[in-house]
């Protein structure tokens, strides 16, 4: 992202790097004065963001994702990676969790043996003096040769210090980090046979390791490879160990001496200096050995009232959005403001003598379209704000931990959840998000599922039915949610069974739960603004089309007859065509067929359309209704998300699949629900008989596959112990 005021050529750019929730979002965002999207759980950033720094804008600024190391375990680590090894950046901004500071040196260390000038901010001071960490960074300044400097990125604390420094030109500093003196031999012997322009001590350590990325680019000679195999044999005999993880150990074992030696020194005179709520509060941490973030844990993340409680505190995010607060103000809109305003501009138009057309366009078309989406704006703010505080406190990292074992179980990988919880404000960063997913089978199925999580776009449709049908109740709208999450699982499954390739590729899901913080009032404001900012911006450009569209179709029929019933228009014609497709569904009428077909073009004009065409609650059922809901959540998304799809799954072939897939899975879904609450309605006894039997047949099902599975395959490779020896 580029800031609109930059005039100035870059004169240095400036990589910030850190391990995952370390806090360079938020310290980009305020250095570039710009809104990227930040949360209090790893993975926020999955690809790299460009932006100037705004007092002095030839400083160019390079948000990277996080990582641990720079051996990569996935592809937003490998953005980091070859960002860092192969544009090289004239300074990298390490950003350390001061909380974790041994962990986050690790990376720290790995920085210092590149030929790049670092500088260290040790982030989030202010919470570390707060679980009473205080960091000699003089201490650390003696060991590491390179700058650091105690900041706070969210308070805004120390950060003009940093970048005072950063302005003027800094030197490398030689890595502090020695190993053991046959490592130290091994590392001599590959730099003097082979060639390395630059990175010489990290690129040869990586050749010593035998990593892949490294040994591919350095394109080397037989008689090096005979070197470096020889080398890497003799030291993996000696200690008996892979030499990454002995060089791993003997790495950590030298920061676990300078982090001791950086804090206890401080943390003893810090201990003296407290006052008695800070000695009181370390004393109950010492009788019970648990912070109030593991407290916490034990409850949100019990194996037995995880998902209650995540149920409740879904329902209690909808009632408060579109229930109460939102719902009012909504209904202030949509009932009030909206019917005066058109009455206002329709007189507005009459007393000047305009055509009936243009009246009709503009009040009946452009504000009745419009208006009927704009109104759920204050909804989706509240709703998008509640769910801000709920990532900004840590929650939601909860929430995915809890997941992950759900999605394995269902052929996605833990990293599928992070998706789709971005999904619950547009689907498309969520589809491009599923790129960090290394294995194809998991990563395609992420990019199919993902769009059956309600997005933004959905829920004017869920309020709209929530007000119209379901008298306001919050249950309507919160079950949307959790259908999407029962269509994820059965959808999992279903691909799982049949839409397999064969991959060695096996993906990593690293998750750190970060402590509990409050939410800071302006980066939730902000996240309500820019939320409600796009989803205007929608409303004034592909809503108003959509509604201008409409209003044509509806108006004229096919010899441009203006003014016919809108029972004998263009559109009323069209929809006949698709009706009857939707009657087994519940809502088999040519009104509500050509509202889901509109939805194509973007889900917000499902109730510009149904608005148009003066559909209400009468038209429906609670049953068809729910029915309908639910096809529009699971069937394909819009035509953006569409787009994505394609541009992810690299294939046309898998993309029109996945089309077909939701569309045929989310007909199944809603004729199951429509079809069993009128057998229920009717006849109790035969609704259960049928549940009874549909449940033996999955029992059934599920046992056969049992008894089979060690006969055949289901091209699950990467959890295959055969894998290796597959000839298929």
């Amino acid at each position: 992202m580029k800031n609109k005021k930059e005039k100035s050529p870059v004169r240095k750019t400036i990589a910030l790097a850190g391990n995952p929730n370390s806090g360079k979002t938020t310290l980009f965002n305020l250095l570039t004065k710009s809104h990227q999207h930040i949360g209090n759980w790893p993975g926020v950033t999955v690809e790299r963001k460009e932006g100037r720094y705004f007092k002095d804008t030839s400083l160019k600024i390079v948000d990277l994702p996080g990582i641990y190391s720079l051996t990569p375990l996935s592809v937003d680590e490998e953005v980091a990676h070859n960002y860092i090894n192969n544009d090289r950046p004239d300074l990298i901004i390490d950003v350390v969790d001061s909380t974790n500071l041994e962990r986050n040196l690790f990376l720290t260390s790995q920085l210092l043996e590149l030929d790049i000038p670092v500088v260290v901010a040790l982030n989030m001071e202010d919470e570390a003096r707060a679980k009473g960490i205080a960091i000699d960074a003089a201490a650390l300044e003696a060991v590491f040769g390179c700058p650091f400097y105690s900041v706070s990125a969210s308070k805004n604390t120390g950060v003009d210090r940093l970048m005072d420094f950063c302005k003027k030109e800094v030197s490398k500093k030689e890595s502090p980090l020695t190993y053991f003196a046959d490592v130290e031999s091994a590392l001599d012997k590959i730099s003097k046979a082979v060639k390395i322009p630059v990175n010489k001590r990290w690129i040869s350590l990586k050749l010593l390791e035998k990593d892949s990325l490294v040994t591919d680019a350095a394109c080397l000679s037989p008689s090096q490879t005979e070197l470096i195999n020889g080398l890497n044999a003799e030291l993996e005999n000696k200690y008996k160990n892979s030499l990454s993880s002995e060089i791993a150990k003997q790495r950590y074992d030298q920061l676990n001496v300078i982090a001791c030696k950086a804090t206890r020194s401080v943390a003893r005179q810090t201990a003296d200096d407290s006052d008695k709520k800070q000695s009181k509060r370390k004393k109950s941490q010492k009788n019970d050995g648990l912070s109030l973030s593991d407290k916490i844990d034990k409850v949100v993340t019990n194996k037995w009232l995880a998902f209650p409680i995540f149920a409740v505190v879904m329902f209690l995010v909808f009632m408060i959005s579109i229930q109460t607060i939102g719902g009012w103000i909504t209904s202030l809109i949509n009932d009030d403001f909206t019917p005066w305003f058109q009455e206002w501009v329709r007189s507005g138009l009459d007393s000047v003598s305009s055509p009936q057309w243009l009246s009709s366009l503009v009040c009946d078309g452009v504000i009745a379209g419009v208006l009927a989406v704009v109104g759920f704006v204050p909804q989706i703010m509240i709703l998008f704000g509640l769910i801000a505080i709920l990532e900004a406190s840590g929650y939601m990292s909860r929430v995915a931990f809890i997941m992950d074992r759900l999605c394995n179980a269902i052929g996605l990988s833990g990293k599928s959840f992070v998706s789709m919880v971005v999904g619950c404000g547009c689907s498309v960063p969520a589809i491009m998000s599923a790129r960090t997913i290394k294995n194809v089978n998991e990563r395609n199925n992420t990019i199919i599922l993902t769009p059956f999580i309600p997005c933004s776009a959905k829920l004017p449709l869920f309020a709209f039915f929530t007000t119209a049908v379901f008298n306001g109740s919050a249950l309507a709208a919160t079950s949307m949610y959790f259908v999407g999450i029962f269509s994820v699982v059965a959808g999992g499954l279903i691909l799982k069974v049949f839409k397999r390739r064969k991959t060695t590729v096996r993906d990593t899901f690293i998750m750190e739960l970060p402590s509990y913080r409050l939410p800071k009032a302006s980066n939730v404001l902000k996240e309500m603004w820019e939320r409600g900012k796009a989803f205007l911006l929608r409303a004034s450009t592909v809503i108003l089309a959509a509604s201008i569209v409409l209003w044509f179709l509806q108006s004229f029929d096919y010899k441009f007859s203006y003014g016919v019933s809108p029972d004998r228009s263009i559109l009323a014609e069209m929809g006949r065509l698709l009706a009857p497709v939707f009657k087994p569904l519940g809502w088999g009428n040519w009104q509500t067929a050509v509202a889901t077909l509109t939805g194509l073009a973007a889900k917000e004009t499902v109730v510009t359309t149904l608005n148009i065409l003066g559909v209400d609650g009468t038209m429906f059922t609670p049953l068809s209704a729910y029915s309908f809901m639910t096809f529009n959540l699971l069937a394909a998304p819009c035509i953006s998300a569409i787009a994505a799809s394609f541009r992810e799954l690299h294939s046309a072939k898998t993309g029109w699949f996945a089309i077909a897939f939701q569309i045929c899975f989310a007909y199944v879904v809603s004729l199951v629900i429509y079809q069993a609450g009128i057998l229920y309605a009717k006849n109790n006894m035969v609704f259960w008989s049928v549940v009874g039997t549909l449940a033996a047949a999955v029992f059934l099902y599920t046992g056969i596959k049992l008894l089979i599975k060690h006969r055949g395959c289901n091209m699950e490779c990467d959890h295959c112990p055969k894998n290796k020896n597959c000839k298929r």
